[in-house]
């Protein structure tokens, strides 16, 4: 876990140190809840969002980190300001979530986005037969992330496809997956899904631009008959996919798609702008 740490410094438990003093929870441990927020311009984007997200991650583990959620928000400030302010990914974990009160540890993480090309082209992926083991909460699985490290890297794809027992697509692996067809977009019901905070923001600009959208089991023999499809996340935004396995999309240029991904450019910017210093 330590190796994805990168900048000089971290905060843990409301006080900022080099990253070679940091003692990292162990990796083993179920216990372990965390959050990845994208930094852009100084702001950590949608944070409200992502701190209500690590509540709920922690009410399904049947604890709360209620009596320090406000001071994870103030120390996500004080490591932007320590690290000078770097346009990354910010990881929060919480972790001894039987105490009384939980510790924690926010650090800047490697971070990757899509390139202007995969934007404008799409981006490959596979299907892997998978499930999440608890799809609502965001708990660290070392073993599905080694799994997943391991198919992408020997098919060169951007993100794997999760397929559930009944050979229904639910997710992405660090995604949620959407697909549209004939004016319309579909996804996998929420309750199957972690509730990506750019999944929620999807819903919000459907129903602002008028498009359908619907939460309903995805078949994998329904693929070949989707007009597009597109992955969310926070660091690729809303991301089209030109194929999957060896079906191909004209997702980069679907309308809706195009139509979605100026919006929540639009949405980010407001955002951004509102709170910068």
């Amino acid at each position: 876990m330590k190796s994805e740490i990168i900048e000089k410094y971290i905060v843990s438990n409301n006080k900022v140190m080099p990253v070679s003093e940091a003692m990292l929870p162990s990796e083993g441990s179920y216990r372990i809840i965390y959050e990845v927020v994208r930094i852009i311009s100084g702001v950590p984007l949608f944070l409200e969002k992502h701190m209500a997200r690590l509540e709920a991650s922690s009410r399904l583990m049947n604890y709360s980190i209620k009596n320090i959620s406000n001071e994870i928000q103030s120390n996500i400030i004080m490591l932007i300001k320590a690290n000078h302010s770097p346009d990354k990914n910010v990881k929060i974990i919480v972790y001894n979530l039987d105490n009384p009160i939980p510790d924690y540890m926010i650090y800047f993480i490697q971070s990757s986005y899509p390139t202007p090309e995969e934007y404008r082209m799409g981006v490959h992926g596979i299907l892997l037969n998978e499930e999440r083991g608890n799809p609502n909460a965001k708990v660290l699985n070392i073993s599905f992330k080694e799994r997943i490290a391991s198919a992408l890297a020997d098919s060169n794809a951007y993100e794997t496809f999760l397929v559930n027992k009944e050979n229904e697509i639910t997710e992405g692996s660090r995604s949620n997956v959407f697909f549209t067809k004939n004016g319309a977009v579909i996804t996998a019901p929420k309750g199957n899904v972690l509730m990506g905070i750019t999944r929620l923001c999807i819903f919000e600009l459907c129903k602002n631009l008028g498009i359908e959208i619907e939460e309903k089991p995805i078949p994998v023999s329904a693929l070949r008959n989707m007009d597009g499809v597109f992955i969310t996340g926070t660091s690729p935004k809303i991301l089209p996919v030109r194929s999957i396995d060896d079906m191909v999309f004209n997702s980069a240029d679907n309308p809706i798609i195009k139509a979605l991904i100026k919006a929540y450019d639009d949405v980010v910017a407001e955002y951004i702008n509102q709170r910068k210093e």
